[in-house]
């Protein structure tokens, strides 16, 4: 697949939002689950979903597991996530970190963080759309901190992409468009070509 969406379109995934348990059980008509809700609320859905999964697939009604993706949050946040959760995806964890030194933005990865990512075959994605509906200075300061957190994940192997994660139609960016996001956020070509593999 080539996106990553919250609604069905061709050639992409589709993945609903929720933010408890209760949502994740009444419709399981996706292809994964983007969870935006604390630690421990994400643990249960996780542990309610897999449970489920298992039900299904003993029955024959799924062929497949289902993805899952969780929004960034602080620091700490970021590397229980990584450390203890079954994920796929971290979605923007770069933006609800708050402070910036000097000569490094918090942009809510470190190398220690990419590098547990990058053995776990967790892929760390940039919301497009979440980023164009920012202005001014918080676009720019949002954008440097993704710039710092591809050049950590490049020295570690980590894999990045960009996803249009759109709600409807109008939202969705193609794959030119997150290509040349990519080039201007300073990508290889070797990382702007995988940039839209999901």
């Amino acid at each position: 697949m080539k996106d990553l969406n919250l609604f069905k379109n061709k050639n992409s995934l589709h993945f609903r939002e929720v933010f408890n348990k209760i949502e994740v059980l009444e419709d399981l008509n996706c292809d994964g689950f983007l969870i935006r809700s604390s630690e421990k609320v994400a643990r249960s859905i996780i542990a309610s979903l897999r449970d489920r999964e298992k039900l299904e697939i003993r029955n024959k009604k799924l062929e497949k597991k289902f993805l899952i993706g969780i929004y960034g949050g602080d620091d700490v946040f970021n590397r229980r996530v990584i450390e203890s959760l079954k994920v796929d995806y971290l979605v923007s964890p770069e933006a609800l970190t708050r402070f910036d030194n000097l000569k490094q933005r918090d942009g809510g990865l470190n190398h220690v963080v990419a590098k547990m990512a990058k053995e776990k075959g967790i892929k760390i994605v940039v919301d497009i759309r979440d980023i164009s509906g920012l202005k001014g200075k918080e676009k720019g300061k949002r954008i440097a901190k993704i710039m710092q957190n591809i050049r950590i994940c490049r020295k570690v192997g980590c894999k990045i992409r960009i996803a249009s994660l759109g709600r409807r139609k109008g939202e969705v960016v193609d794959e030119n468009g997150r290509k040349s996001f990519g080039v201007s956020l300073g990508m290889s070509s070797g990382e702007i070509r995988d940039c839209i593999k999901f």
